[in-house]
């Protein structure tokens, strides 16, 4: 089958698992790789399927395994031709395939799982309602539910297996038959970001340093002990010990008693009940009012938040534990599609997304700040080679909407949050510098990011109080807060003018008009973007009231409001992520074609930010070409200005 120019052996695959009361991947307590790694994990048997070849298609039973490895060895030699791996969750089957296949990888990475995420966007991805919505008439095409007679059974017997391979042959040609049903509507582009993606996953090329994980797990418990210690001094009872105090700030009841002990209002939301219940949540809008109206308390607050979840914390044991298990090399597991917008989002509990960096760059002056990411290095005789997009978000906005002073910095290297806090605080923008005002700067560079998509003084006003973007609290009072937003909108008023066009956009959706604007087609439901794939809004809905009209949408009903503002944001998001997987496309083939993806490849993305491991004497050569690749803009937006940044390092620190 040709896919993106190739032609490809298609080899479709299913393996089924043992899986039993509390081993099993809805548990909690496990991701994928912890959950192959189990001394538990069993393979029953494997399904596989070449092309549409369903007469030679075969189930392996457990006690064939070493056949299935034979059959799986000799195929490129057999049919002469690369192989391409089709499953419904490749993340999953291409990670058994590594693990237990001696590292068994095909030439190319397909996955149903992720072409459903992006072509039924909100929609369940799994198998069976995945059939269900492809052939919604041939009830011949439906995912069986035969697996639950195998729970808790480790050991099956003949009539049992049969029963299993039926089952697993049924979903190895579902999944084929998907592949196929899709892949004639899904862009080509997007098939390798597809691909991309698993290789991340499945054929790991990251090591991690043990010792550094280890350094950031104990200062992260040292930082949880100094909190909670600091907190109980002011807050817990005399006769109560730490583990008390913690269990009372985990506690909604318990904490509850104690804030209304120290007569501060606890506030409250509706449960699915329709009942009152405490709105102590860390994303509970009302909790983040209380705590910005209340930094006397911003000990308690600290503490709160680390006795419910130390984020850093578990991603740091996850890390270690993940890179033990797989022999000292860290896979990175990413969600193709794992935001309406298209972005990727991090996966099995590692959340290699969006990790701190090195608080001054290339100078380490805090040996505690960016230790997680300074933990994955390149195997001896590499680099790690980082570009991120500067600024592209903001880039991206400033040319939808013509923001002509935006794109002229931009163009010219200036500072936009330099020039947005010179507005705020009535200073002389040509006198400013990142070091003679650095406050200053900060408290602009939360405007231009912040303020783009509608956000209001009070929320604004909250964020800068809390903490804004993974800074320290930016303490201000609301009038402060609302003269930055005032001036925000003042001095982008081509911005806050898209926001009323991208009203006028939901309201011609709503309508069922189809038209292009720009790189964007209006349709019913959706926005087609520049790549092929769609912003998707199903049941979008209008209400008219005096002032307007209010939209909600969503795949099981109208529950999700949805405003111009906020479709700003989700176009700018978008456009930004077609215009980084169109730029890794091109690094990838360049790094293939001149190097070889065995010796140098992108290994990792974030957003606006690729990463590669090449050989360590090709580091300053891929990072120029990177460099090149990424200030080229699309053929869609020729006049968007591009500027990237990043470094060449033995570790991801830059």
């Amino acid at each position: 089958m040709l896919i993106n120019g190739t032609d490809y052996l298609v080899l479709t695959l299913d393996f089924e698992t043992f899986y039993g009361t509390g081993y099993s991947l809805t548990n909690p307590k496990y991701n994928t790789f912890k959950y192959i790694t189990d001394p538990q994990f069993k393979i029953h048997g494997v399904g596989v399927q070449i092309d549409d070849d369903t007469e030679n298609a075969i189930y392996f039973r457990h006690e064939q395994l070493y056949d299935a490895k034979v059959w799986l060895n000799g195929l490129r030699k057999r049919f002469n031709k690369p192989i391409a791996l089709n499953c419904h969750n490749t993340a999953f089957d291409g990670l058994i395939l590594w693990h237990c296949f001696d590292k068994w990888r095909p030439d190319y990475y397909l996955d149903t799982l992720s072409m459903s995420r992006g072509m039924f966007v909100g929609f369940p991805a799994n198998l069976k309602d995945l059939a269900i919505r492809l052939w919604p008439e041939d009830e011949t095409r439906r995912k069986g539910d035969e697996l639950i007679t195998t729970f808790n059974k480790r050991e099956l017997t003949d009539a049992e297996q049969d029963v299993l391979g039926g089952y697993c042959m049924q979903d190895v040609n579902l999944t084929y038959l998907a592949f196929i049903e899709m892949e004639q509507y899904f862009p080509d582009d997007e098939i390798e970001a597809i691909n991309k993606t698993l290789r991340f996953n499945c054929w790991p090329y990251f090591e991690c340093d043990q010792a550094l994980l280890n350094e950031e797990i104990n200062y992260q418990l040292s930082q949880e002990a100094e909190i909670l210690a600091s907190a109980a001094d002011q807050y817990a009872a005399t006769d109560a010990t730490i583990d008390t105090f913690k269990k009372q700030l985990s506690s909604n009841p318990q904490f509850s008693a104690l804030l209304e002990r120290l007569g501060v209002r606890v506030p409250l939301k509706k449960n699915p009940k329709n009942e009152d219940i405490p709105a102590l949540g860390q994303k509970d809008w009302d909790y983040q009012k209380l705590v910005a109206s209340h930094p006397e308390h911003a000990t308690l607050w600290a503490a709160r938040k680390n006795a419910k979840s130390n984020i850093q914390l578990s991603r740091a044991r996850w890390v270690q534990a993940v890179a033990q298990w797989w022999g000292g090399q860290l896979p990175v597991p990413l969600n193709y599609y794992g935001a309406d917008t298209s972005r990727w989002s991090g996966g099995e509990k590692l959340n290699l997304q969006n990790l701190p960096r090195n608080n001054n760059g290339e100078i380490i002056t805090d040996p505690n700040s960016g230790r997680l990411r300074r933990s994955m290095r390149a195997p001896e005789g590499g680099v790690v080679v980082v570009r991120d997009l500067n600024n592209i978000e903001g880039r991206v906005l400033a040319w939808v909407a013509q923001q002509q002073h935006l794109l002229d910095l931009f163009r010219n290297g200036d500072c936009p949050y330099l020039y947005m806090a010179a507005g705020i605080y009535g200073l002389n923008f040509a006198e400013m510098t990142k070091k003679s005002h650095p406050g200053e700067r900060n408290v602009g560079k939360v405007a231009v990011l912040g303020l783009g998509y509608g956000l209001g003084a009070q929320n604004f006003w909250v964020q800068l109080n809390t903490g804004p973007m993974g800074m320290d609290p930016i303490p201000c009072d609301f009038p402060f807060a609302h003269r930055i937003v005032t001036t925000y909108r003042t001095t982008n008023d081509k911005i806050v003018g898209y926001w009323g066009r991208c009203d006028q956009y939901l309201a011609d959706m709503y309508r069922g008009a189809s038209y292009e604007d720009g790189p964007l087609t209006i349709g019913p439901n959706h926005i087609m973007l520049p790549n092929g794939m769609a912003l998707q809004y199903p049941n979008l809905q209008a209400r008219e009231h005096a002032n307007g009209f209010d939209f909600k949408f969503g795949p099981k009903g109208p529950n999700r409001k949805i405003y111009g503002g906020h479709l700003t944001e989700n176009i700018v998001q978008a456009l930004a992520r077609v215009i980084i997987n169109e730029q890794m496309i091109t690094v990838d083939r360049n790094l293939r074609d001149n190097y070889g993806w065995d010796q140098a490849r992108l290994v990792h993305m974030v957003h606006d930010e690729m990463i590669a491991i090449v050989p360590e004497d090709k580091g300053d050569e891929v990072y120029q070409m990177m460099g090149d690749v990424m200030s080229t803009p699309p053929t869609w937006a020729t006049d968007l200005p591009l500027l990237s940044e990043g470094g060449v390092a033995q570790e991801y620190s830059k």
